[in-house]
């Protein structure tokens, strides 16, 4: 596969999806509520800054918040449309991307990184830097593990799809890239060291929004995978012929 190839059918992928009918029928769905929830974890901010303490639940990343409720239901929505796709195509990377975000939604309802860090924090005290306490290394050591695994599933499966598909799974391996800068390397600079009232606030927002951000724009990007791939299947099929569709001469 030449490299200019590659490129210049991710560019054609990147536009087919941003064109997709079903994308805009999903952000009109999507984005009202997701505003919504953006704009009460911005009040909550202020109000934790101005000692004016808002309901948990306007927090994105509160567990069983209103912003939690929608990543469980958009992680989820993925995988099961990334799992369809492999059960038509039999393309694996789609079944790998599958995997991890069956993972992500398990992980984000039943907090396994979390208990996974406390578990292993106590085995980490002496290597964990003073600044930083052994949980959030714990954690971070979970996430790297699960990375390389999803990496070395990918690499693997790659090469033996098409063009197209290959273009499509890069771009969503892109967007996990993003969503994995602010899960896991803003919350890293959250915990480590001590931050003023505000400074706190602020990058508590940008790595909820940001990961909720990228959860958004995966669902749309999988969305537009969904349909074009769909789209190519009905177009492969043969056609009926008037015999098969039971129409007489």
């Amino acid at each position: 596969m030449r490299p200019q190839a590659l490129l210049r059918d991710l560019y054609c992928a990147a536009q087919d999806a941003w064109r997709s009918r079903a994308v805009l029928t999903a952000a009109l769905l999507i984005l009202p509520y997701a505003g919504i929830l953006i704009g009460l974890d911005v009040a909550r901010h202020y109000g934790a800054i101005t000692d004016a303490p808002l309901p948990v639940q306007f927090s994105l990343a509160s567990d069983g918040g209103f912003g939690e409720w929608l990543e469980y239901s958009l992680t989820l929505s993925i995988a099961v449309m990334l799992f369809l796709l492999w059960r038509t195509n039999r393309c694996e990377a789609y079944l790998v991307n599958a995997l991890l975000f069956i993972w992500l939604t398990l992980d984000n309802s039943i907090e396994i990184h979390e208990r996974f860090g406390h578990q292993l924090g106590p085995a980490l005290a002496d290597f964990s830097p003073s600044n930083l306490e052994p949980n959030h290394l714990g954690e971070a050591i979970l996430f790297g593990a699960i990375g390389l695994i999803w990496l070395a599933g990918l690499a693997r499966t790659v090469t033996r799809g098409q063009l197209r598909q290959v273009s499509h799974m890069l771009l969503l391996s892109a967007i996990i890239a993003g969503t994995a800068v602010f899960g896991v390397g803003v919350d890293l600079i959250v915990s480590w060291g001590e931050h003023s009232p505000i400074g706190l606030e602020i990058i508590t927002f940008v790595e909820d929004g940001g990961e909720f951000g990228m959860i958004c724009l995966a669902f749309f990007l999988t969305v537009a995978i969904y349909d074009l791939e769909r789209e190519q299947t009905h177009d492969a099929s043969p056609g009926l012929t008037r015999e098969d569709s039971g129409v007489s001469g």
